[in-house]
């Protein structure tokens, strides 16, 4: 037997929304609607000049990307709206995930955060950005104070 828990938080209508969609994925388990966060799938590679990230954000307006870097963390966000924004429809599927999203990546390497450079084409998202050249350890002179 299963149960759907129903917690009354702060919000009512959030969490009474929840628990409708909860009963309606347990009558027809093909129903699946949710707006909320998610993880769009990333990949990182790179070549002796530079390091490469593609990012899978399908359904997005590039103006909807926020895109921030520094040397050794990209970090990418942003909002993927509901295709369908009429209110007359009954959905029979709904696997797209939807709603906010943001992915921090760790750089392999230092790089150069004002040679990035990001396109957007087919769904999937590209930044490129220079490595920084290995830094060679420097000698210091010691001096007295006299």
């Amino acid at each position: 037997m299963n149960f759907i828990k129903i917690k009354f938080g702060s919000n009512f209508e959030d969490e009474f929304q929840k628990a409708v969609h909860e009963v309606f994925h347990l009558v027809s388990p093909i129903f699946k609607y949710h707006e909320n966060f998610w993880r769009p799938g990333i990949d990182v590679y790179e070549s002796a000049q530079e390091i490469i990230i593609l990012a899978d954000v399908a359904g997005m307006n590039k103006e909807e990307l926020h895109i921030e870097i520094d040397h050794r963390v990209l970090k990418i966000s942003g909002v993927r709206k509901a295709i369908a924004e009429e209110r007359a429809i009954r959905y029979r599927l709904a696997e797209i995930p939807r709603g906010y999203f943001e992915r921090s990546i760790t750089l392999p390497d230092m790089v150069d955060a004002e040679s990035a450079v990001a396109s957007y084409a087919d769904g999937v998202l590209m930044i490129r950005v220079n490595r920084l050249p290995a830094s060679r350890a420097q000698r210091i002179t010691v001096t007295t104070d006299e």
